[in-house]
């Protein structure tokens, strides 16, 4: 073969490394911790281990890559008739070692240790997702273009999240931001601390979360040490029964200032929980009951 020959032929394959993306053919994909999955092309089949991973990759163009998810994967519709193979605590591994996936997508803060470490055992391509403010939503979703090969879609859908996300009201308070208890759980108490978008949520809503500065995205905490940090606000993070039962809990901590003034505040919307996409329309409602009731009560305290 000429000289000529042999240069036009390594043009082709440097072009060709070029187009499929370099990321890729060199080293592999970075996910949101900076850690690199080794790869030789896009992921074809993938399993997310969260429901909000799962609204990311159909957001990125990927849905259809997804063989197996998660309970609570519900969003968007296409999501529900995808197969389960358990929960943020708890996976059928011999079911998801017989799907032979190309990358398990695990959320780095929210999935249960122990189920990390065995994920680690057995060798499984694993792909973390790290979300803690809105803007990070956006970026999830242009990395999991990477992931799967569908780039185009993934890069346009990132700059429309980063469109509506400029586009929220971040509301300034009157004197002291409204200090809010968050609650998802009563049985432990579980809360939101400071690694966790809806920490972020409050505080564009003019709110402070009061467990802020616990370095964990859902810790568990104890209802007195929530009548010490004496919330304006908390909020119910459930269905209206089950909020109903959680607000009757509270009653009894007569001297937390949400609940002298009736604070005590039930918020359907779920999408913050799941931190997908769909958390950013989510905001405003969430703006909505956090409202000071009059003007200057969020910076009047005994």
């Amino acid at each position: 073969m000429s000289i000529a020959a042999l240069r036009a032929l390594a043009l082709t394959a440097l072009c060709f490394l070029c187009g499929s993306g370099p990321a890729i053919a060199a080293t592999g994909v970075t996910d949101d911790t900076g850690a690199v999955l080794p790869m030789t092309g896009p992921a074809q089949r993938i399993v997310s281990l969260a429901p909000g991973a799962t609204e990311m990759l159909f957001a990125a163009g990927a849905g259809g890559r997804i063989l197996a998810t998660v309970r609570d994967s519900d969003t968007p519709e296409a999501a529900r008739r995808i197969e389960r193979i358990g929960d943020a605590n708890a996976i059928s591994y011999e079911r998801l070692l017989a799907l032979k996936p190309d990358a398990v997508v695990v959320w780095e803060d929210l999935s249960n240790r122990l189920m990390v470490e065995s994920l680690r055992k057995l060798r499984l391509p694993l792909y973390f997702v790290r979300v803690r403010k809105l803007e990070d939503v956006a970026q999830s979703v242009r990395r999991m273009g990477a992931l799967a090969g569908t780039a185009p879609v993934a890069d346009a859908a990132a700059a429309e999240l980063e469109q509506r996300i400029a586009r929220l009201t971040r509301v300034k308070p009157r004197g002291e931001p409204q200090r809010v208890f968050y609650m998802i759980w009563a049985e432990p108490l579980y809360t939101v601390g400071g690694r966790h978008i809806i920490t972020d949520a409050i505080q564009r809503c003019g709110g402070r979360n009061i467990f802020d500065d616990i370095e964990f995205p859902a810790p568990i905490v104890e209802f007195e040490n929530v009548v010490k940090r004496d919330p304006d606000v908390i909020i119910l993070s459930a269905p209206p029964i089950t909020a109903r039962d959680w607000r009757e809990r509270w009653q009894r901590f007569t001297t937390i200032r949400a609940v002298e003034t009736g604070r005590l505040i039930t918020f359907t919307d779920r999408r913050l929980d799941r931190m997908g996409p769909t958390s950013i329309d989510a905001v405003e409602s969430l703006c909505a009951i956090l409202k000071p009731t009059a003007p200057g009560d969020a910076s009047r305290r005994p």
